[in-house]
C-alpha cells in the first residue's frame, strides 16, 4: 500500500495488531506509545485503535472507549490522545487505522445527525492536524445482526449507504483512505462506490481486488480467560498469518482478548504488551506471535522490513 503524507509517499508492506480499546484513558495510551518501539522491532507497522471502542470483553463487555457525545462531537481528551499516538506512530514510520464508530457503542450517538457529525469530526480531526499516517474504518461490522442502532449502517441499499457515510467522511477528509467493514455473518460486501481500503474480519474471504485489511485476523484464547493457547491453536494461527506473506495487497491485524479486553483475568487489561507465551496462567500473552513475526517478517525499518538473518 502507497500511504501518502509524513511517511513520504513510500509504499509498505503493512502488518498489524489490533488495539482497538487502547484509548480508554491516558495510562493505556501511554502504554501502548511506549510499546511502539518493541512492535517495530518485530515487525508490526499497523496499529488500530478506535474512537468508539471494541468489545471489552470480561467482567464487562461495553467498558470501552466513547470518544463521541451525544450529539457526535468528538471528547477533547480522545482526540489528544489519538493525535499523539498516530504522531508517535508516524515518527516510527508506522500507519494507524482509526475505526470511528461500532455496532457495540453506536446507540451512544442519537440520530443520523449525530453519527454525520462524528464522521465528519473526525474528518476534520485527522485533517486539521495534519494526521495523515492513517487510513479510517468508518463503521466495524456494518449490517451486525443485532447491535446496529443506525438504519445507514444497515442492509438493504448497503452499497448506497456506504457510500453516503463515506462521503461524509470525504467531504471533510478527500485525501485520506477510508472504508468500511460489513459483518462476516452479513453477506454485505466490503466494495462499495467509493470505497479506497476494502475492510473485512475473520472468516470472510479476502476482497479481490484492491488494497484490503483483515480487521480481525482471531486468535484462540477466550474473554475471562486471556492470553492462554493451546499447541493446535497456535499452528492454526500461524497458518492464518503465512497466509498474508508475499501478498502486498493485504493486511492483517490480530486480534485477541489479551490485547483488548478491559480488566479481565490479568487484571491489566487492555496489554498492548505481548506478555508471556500464552502456556498457562503464569504465561499469559501473545509472544509467539511476536516471535513469528520476527522470523518470518523482520523487524521493520521504515520504509522495509528488514530480513531475520539467515533468510534468503
Amino acid at each position: 500500500m502507497k500511504i501518502d503524507g509524513p511517511l513520504g509517499g513510500q509504499p509498505v508492506e503493512l502488518w498489524g495488531y489490533r488495539c482497538n480499546n487502547m484509548l480508554m484513558s491516558p495510562a493505556v495510551t501511554e502504554r501502548l506509545i511506549n510499546n511502539l518501539d518493541n512492535l517495530a522491532e518485530h515487525g508490526i507497522n499497523l496499529i488500530s485503535v478506535s474512537l468508539q471502542g471494541t468489545n471489552g470483553g470480561f467482567p464487562d463487555a461495553d467498558a470501552g472507549p466513547k470518544a463521541f457525545r451525544s450529539d457526535g462531537m468528538i471528547i477533547p481528551a480522545f482526540a489528544d490522545r489519538l493525535e499523539r499516538l498516530i504522531r508517535e506512530a508516524d515518527e516510527r514510520g508506522m500507519v494507524v487505522p482509526v475505526v470511528v464508530l461500532q455496532p457495540c457503542k453506536d446507540q451512544t450517538v442519537k440520530g443520523e445527525m449525530g453519527v454525520r457529525r462524528a464522521i465528519e469530526e473526525t474528518g476534520r480531526l485527522l485533517t486539521g492536524h495534519g494526521l495523515k499516517n492513517v487510513m479510517v474504518n468508518l463503521y466495524q461490522e456494518f449490517d451486525h445482526s443485532l447491535r446496529v442502532d443506525h438504519e445507514v449502517f444497515r442492509e438493504p441499499d448497503g452499497a448506497a449507504n456506504k457510500a453516503e457515510v463515506t462521503g461524509w467522511f470525504k467531504a471533510e477528509a478527500p485525501d485520506i483512505e477510508a472504508g468500511i467493514c460489513p459483518n462476516y455473518k452479513s453477506g454485505s460486501s466490503p466494495d462499495y462506490p467509493g470505497v479506497d481500503v476494502r475492510f473485512f474480519h475473520e472468516s470472510m474471504p479476502a476482497p479481490e481486488s484492491g488494497f484490503a485489511v483483515n480487521t480481525e485476523a482471531e486468535a484462540f484464547d477466550s474473554y475471562g480467560d486471556e492470553g492462554i493457547f493451546n499447541e493446535h491453536s497456535k499452528a492454526l494461527m500461524a497458518e492464518i498469518w503465512s497466509s498474508y506473506l508475499g501478498e502486498p495487497r493485504t493486511a492483517m491485524l490480530l486480534q485477541s482478548p489479551y490485547v483488548e479486553g478491559i480488566s479481565g483475568a490479568t487484571l491489566t487489561g487492555p496489554n498492548p504488551e505481548m506478555g508471556g507465551d500464552g502456556t498457562g496462567v503464569k504465561d499469559r500473552g501473545v509472544r509467539f506471535f511476536f516471535d513469528w513475526m520476527r522470523e518470518h517478517v523482520g523487524r521493520w525499518e521504515y520504509p522495509a522490513h528488514v530480513p531475520p538473518t539467515g533468510s534468503s
